[in-house]
C-alpha cells in the first residue's frame, strides 16, 4: 500500500467516531482554511489551535471560534532571559481573553534561538510565580520539554551546553512535584515515545494524575513506538484515558507542499486504526538514521479510539 494523494482516505476504515485534533500551530487565520479542509475530511471536527491574540480575534471574527480550542503561547524570550514579570503578565492576557490554555517550549534548541549563555532549566525556582499564576487561573498547561533521543546523539553531543534528555524531563518532574494541582499536556507522547522510554513514561503516569501526552509529530511518533507495535498498543491501551490525538502541524508560517496535511492525517490513522505492517511513511523522516521510516499499525480496540480520538480531549479541555 502506498499513499495516493488522488484518494487520500484509500486503505483507512470507516471512522466510528469525531476526531480532536490537540495540537495545531495557527499563525495566520486565513491560513487556518486549509487545515480545516482536510483536517474535516479525515474526520477532524475540532482543533487545539495555539495562536496569538491578533489571530484567534482574527479567527473570531470569521466564524471559527467554534472549531478551535485556543492556547496563548507564552513569550520564550522572557524564559530564555528569565524574566518572570513578563511571563506573569502573559499568563493574565490568556486568562483575560478567555484562552483554554497556555502552551510554553522548553527544548535545548532554546539556547540557540535565543542567545543566552546558558540553557535555562525548567525548574528554576525564579519560574515559580509563573507556574503558580497558570495553577490560580486552572489554566492547563501544553509544554515541549525535550526531543528525540536521535537529536541528542547528533545535534546535541555537548550535554554541558544542551544537558542530557534525563536531566530535562527530571527538572519537568520537579516542576509538577511543586504544583500538583497543575494540568499539564506534555506533547509529542511526552517527549518520550521511544520504546526504552516507556517505562519512564509510565512512572511520570503513575506519579503525577494531572499528567496527559499528546501524539505530535507524526514522523517521531509512527517511527518510535511502531518499533514494537505490540508493546506500544499495550501501553496505550493501559492508560488510554490520558493521550490525545495531535498532528502538530502548523500553518502560516511558512508554505508546505500540496500533501503536507493528508499525509500526516493518513499516516496517523493508518498507524493506529489497522495492522498493517511495513507501509512506507509518505513524507520524509531526515531523523531516521536507517531509512525508510515505515507505518506499523497498532490496530487500536474501537473503544480506545473513542477516548483517544475525542473523549479524551473533552474531558481535558471540557
Amino acid at each position: 500500500m502506498i499513499f495516493d494523494c488522488n484518494d487520500p482516505l484509500a486503505g483507512l476504515p470507516p471512522l466510528k467516531t469525531d476526531i480532536c485534533d490537540s495540537h495545531v500551530h495557527i499563525w495566520d487565520a486565513d491560513a487556518f482554511n486549509d487545515l480545516e479542509e482536510w483536517g474535516h475530511l479525515f474526520g477532524v471536527k475540532r482543533f487545539m489551535g495555539i495562536a496569538q491574540p491578533d489571530v484567534k480575534k482574527a479567527l473570531e471574527q470569521n466564524g471559527k471560534a467554534s472549531d478551535i480550542i485556543f492556547a496563548y503561547y507564552l513569550p520564550m524570550q522572557a524564559f530564555a532571559e528569565k524574566k518572570p514579570k513578563t511571563i506573569v503578565k502573559a499568563v493574565d492576557e490568556a486568562h483575560s481573553q478567555n484562552y483554554t490554555l497556555t502552551k510554553t517550549w522548553f527544548g535545548p534548541r532554546q539556547i540557540d534561538y535565543y542567545n543566552t549563555e546558558k540553557l535555562v532549566s525548567i525548574s528554576d525556582p525564579i519560574f515559580e510565580p509563573v507556574f503558580s499564576r497558570i495553577e490560580d487561573y486552572n489554566l492547563p498547561l501544553d509544554i515541549h520539554v525535550a526531543d528525540p533521543d536521535i537529536w541528542y546523539s547528533t545535534k546535541y553531543q555537548d550535554s554541558a551546553r544542551y544537558r542530557t534528555k534525563t536531566q530535562a524531563i527530571d527538572e519537568f518532574n520537579e516542576v509538577l512535584e511543586r504544583h500538583p494541582s497543575l494540568k499539564v499536556l506534555s506533547v509529542h507522547f511526552g517527549c518520550l515515545p521511544e520504546i526504552h522510554n516507556l517505562n519512564k513514561l509510565k512512572e511520570i503516569f503513575e506519579k503525577f494524575p494531572n499528567f496527559y501526552v499528546d501524539t505530535a509529530s507524526t514522523k517521531w511518533i509512527v517511527r518510535e513506538l511502531g518499533k514494537d507495535p505490540q508493546q506500544a498498543r499495550d501501553f496505550i491501551i493501559r492508560y488510554q484515558d490520558r493521550i490525545l490525538f495531535a498532528t502538530d502541524l502548523s500553518v502560516g508560517w511558512t508554505d508546505h507542499s500540496e500533501d503536507y496535511f493528508s499525509t500526516r492525517y493518513w499516516s496517523q490513522r493508518l498507524f493506529w486504526e489497522t495492522n498493517i505492517q511495513k507501509v512506507e511513511l509518505p513524507f520524509s523522516d531526515e531523523d531516521n538514521p536507517t531509512p525508510p521510516t515505515y507505518i506499523n499499525g497498532l490496530n487500536l480496540p474501537q473503544s480506545v479510539l473513542n477516548r483517544f480520538y475525542w473523549q479524551n480531549a473533552e474531558k481535558f479541555f471540557k
